[in-house]
């Protein structure tokens, strides 16, 4: 019996021992960690997102900026039924159960961070979810932000958009104290200068029940707004070029000759920047709406590369200003049949006359004279076949092709082959033009300027190069282009008391059995004697003279106080211009 007692008291001290010795492991060696896990359960921090500073155009208007609103967020810990909260969601949302249950279940890294199920709620949602709030539970209504963009779809390719941070871009990222759930820039200068942008999360500490509801706030944490952009963009020539442009598929660049500041940008197809989703699926992402053409669209010149081909002839000595070439409206070369866009033929003509008209038959004469080589090497010293370094995500850099890839110097001499470029591309040549040969890189960033109104970072205007271009050769195609609007090709873009200069170009997308139309484009300057704005219209299905006539409107509206003139009223004026047979036939 005493045997006994005294195993009985051994085995109790043995009991004893180890649970002291779990209590210090609990208490003393993971008092951090079950602390943490304690207060996790009973204290909840709610991140009310990060600011973002605004964005201004270069006079101080507002295009970007946050606003306060309310969410729709979730905690997974709290979440003990997720089929039924999805299916009350769907009944009083209108929101897609299957796609709602996805993401409730979906799992989470830490169960105690709340997650956004729908953002910038309507105050007749608001009213929905507190009255079956009762069968929500894991589920709240909470103060947020979201992005606010003054022009809409009409600045989506320029300002961009954000996105909740991926997977991906959190690995990257969280260094920086970018959570689940925050939002980043995705897209155009949203993206580009997205670590300026973002300012540092707030929220508040606050003591939950059992059921996850809100007892009392313990600590607030303030926000800090992010740093403010001022933009070289002039919102009345954007909101011009938008009206311009309407419906079409296409862009329009607009910049500063005189130092690369970019004035306009715009893209169609378009996108809702609050919308994204919707324009990943058909019938809405059809003509790729995320393409902004204005950086990354890559085009055949047309006839606008008419203008490389004559500074190379002038400055080469190939041919004289009054040296004529007769143009019966079509030439053979080898077993090949060239035309002209003027089926009858310009007869003889000189440069003056050749370049208002845009005679394919004397271009592409002169063209044989200069020899393919020596026409890529004039495109070169314009930077065709490089990215022009505008401050913007995703610019491409068209094609220069080599002297066998080129397709002849015929072809290269009218824009044909090849040969592709972007609409910036074009924009920076025609204002090197207006400028007397000075190649600006663009921009459109202008200042970044802390919250207090610190100036931390002040952009100046960088020239690329300087291309010599003779006197007597600035001469003759200044006027040439001048005369294009004047009473050639251009004319659309006529506008009493304003002197415009510029060149058309018109390619066809496939050949003209197929019905399928042209695509048009404008690249021009104004006033042509003291330029100030240059501008390219390119047009994915329409002729160069409807491009001509946006451009002019628009420089109409910049320069006068009359409207622009709308897409409506252009297409219900000019047909679209069809082509002779074959690829060659175009202005």
């Amino acid at each position: 019996m005493e045997q006994r007692l005294k195993t009985f008291v051994q085995v109790v001290k043995i009991l004893l021992g180890i649970l002291v010795i779990q209590c210090i492991n609990l208490q003393v060696f993971h008092f951090s960690y079950y602390r943490r896990l304690s207060e996790q359960n009973c204290i909840r921090t709610i991140d009310l997102g990060i600011p973002r500073g605004k964005i201004f155009d270069r006079n101080g208007r507002i295009l970007a900026e946050d606003k306060t609103c309310f969410h729709l967020v979730y905690v997974p810990y709290d979440l003990k039924e997720p089929e039924t909260v999805a299916s009350v969601l769907s009944s009083i949302l209108g929101l897609d159960r299957r796609e709602l249950l996805k993401e409730l279940e979906k799992k989470s890294t830490n169960p105690f961070e709340r997650r956004i199920l729908k953002r910038d709620l309507t105050q007749s949602e608001i009213a929905a979810i507190s009255e079956y709030a009762f069968k929500l539970p894991g589920v709240f209504v909470q103060a947020g932000l979201d992005r606010q963009y003054t022009l809409g779809t009409g600045a989506c390719h320029l300002l961009g958009y954000t996105g909740e941070v991926s997977q991906e871009e959190l690995d990257l990222l969280k260094d920086e104290g970018i959570k689940p759930g925050h939002y980043i820039g995705k897209y155009g200068i949203e993206k580009q200068y997205d670590q300026l942008l973002r300012g540092k999360s707030g929220g508040y500490q606050i003591e939950v029940d059992a059921r996850g509801h809100q007892r009392r706030i313990l600590r607030e944490i303030s926000m800090v707004p992010g740093n403010n952009i001022i933009l070289t963009i002039d919102q009345t020539i954007q909101e011009a070029c938008i009206n311009a442009l309407g419906n079409r598929e296409g862009a329009i660049i607009a910049m500063d000759p005189r130092n690369g500041e970019v004035l306009a940008l715009v893209s169609n197809p378009s996108f809702e920047p609050l919308n994204v989703a919707k324009y990943l699926v058909s019938p809405y992402n059809r003509n790729n709406p995320f393409l902004n053409r204005a950086i990354a669209g890559q085009y055949a010149p047309g006839s606008i590369f008419k203008i490389i081909t004559e500074i190379a002839a002038l400055e080469t000595g190939e041919i004289g200003e009054h040296d004529r070439i007769e143009c019966t409206g079509s030439m053979e070369v080898g077993d090949r049949i060239f035309h002209c866009w003027k089926e009858e033929g310009h007869g003889w003509i000189d440069i003056n006359q050749a370049l208002p008209f845009s005679c394919n038959i004397f271009f592409g004469t002169v063209g044989m004279k200069l020899g393919v080589d020596k026409i890529l090497e004039y495109a070169k010293l314009f930077d065709f076949g490089k990215p022009t370094g505008i401050d913007l995500p995703g610019e491409r850099s068209g094609n220069l092709p080599s002297s066998e890839e080129a397709g002849g110097a015929i072809n290269i001499a009218i824009g044909q082959g090849a040969i592709s470029v972007t609409p910036v591309q074009l924009c920076t040549m025609i204002s090197a033009v207006a400028n007397g040969g000075n190649l600006w890189k663009p921009f459109v960033v202008k200042k970044i300027v802390a919250p207090d109104g610190k100036i931390i970072k002040e952009f100046q205007p960088s020239l690329k190069k300087t291309i010599f271009i003779s006197d007597e050769t600035l001469t003759i195609l200044k006027r040439g282009l001048r005369n294009v609007v004047k009473f050639g090709t251009g004319a659309g873009a006529n506008i009493p008391g304003i002197e415009i200069a510029g060149k058309t170009g018109t390619a066809q997308i496939a050949q003209k059995e197929l019905g399928l139309p042209t695509r048009g484009a404008f690249a021009c300057y104004a006033p042509a004697d003291s330029p100030s704005i240059a501008m390219v219209v390119v047009l994915d299905e329409a002729s160069s003279g409807q491009a001509a006539r946006i451009a002019g409107s628009i420089i109409k509206r910049v320069f006068t106080s009359e409207e622009t003139v709308s897409e409506t009223t252009i297409s219900e004026t000019e047909q679209t211009q069809t082509l002779p047979s074959g690829s060659q036939g175009f202005e």
